[in-house]
């Protein structure tokens, strides 16, 4: 297991210098022979490589596997919403940012509640929906 930490030292140190081709290697290197590493972070990183290459739908399946170890950690949940605000359609954008917000709104994270009521509004806007129908499906998810 000590080589794996090496490995993901060495997987972000080229992720931050850019060489992201090579960070992307090294990072399926890890979740190949841990896939739970680290609760999820190694598919979380690898996600993040996939979509600075623009492999988008490779992108989105290792974030959506990072959820599957940590499916309430609000920063794979929030990487997963900035992702398909991004990338993806506004609805599951949309849907992805409320489960943010209930997250946010259960470890009383005032700045995090805000972030994501600001982008929920911006993703109703694409939709076409008024601030009104917004804030009503944001009472209905918080409410379940």
């Amino acid at each position: 297991m000590n080589h794996l930490v090496d490995i993901e030292r060495r997987a972000l140190d080229l992720q931050n210098s850019g060489q992201t081709e090579e960070a992307s290697e090294l990072f399926s290197a890890i979740v190949e022979e841990q896939p739970d590493w680290e609760h999820g972070m190694g598919f979380y990183n690898l996600a993040g490589c996939y979509e600075d290459l623009g492999r988008l739908e490779l992108a989105e399946k290792c974030y959506c596997t990072a959820l599957r170890y940590q499916p309430n950690y609000d920063v794979f949940l929030g990487g997963l919403a900035s992702f398909l605000y991004l990338h993806g359609e506004p609805e599951k954008a949309f849907s992805a940012y409320l489960e943010v917000l209930k997250v946010s709104k259960g470890n009383n994270d005032e700045d995090g509640v805000e972030r994501c009521i600001t982008g929920l509004i911006a993703l109703g806007k694409k939709v076409g929906w008024s601030e009104a129908t917004v804030f009503e499906k944001i009472s209905e998810r918080l409410a379940r």
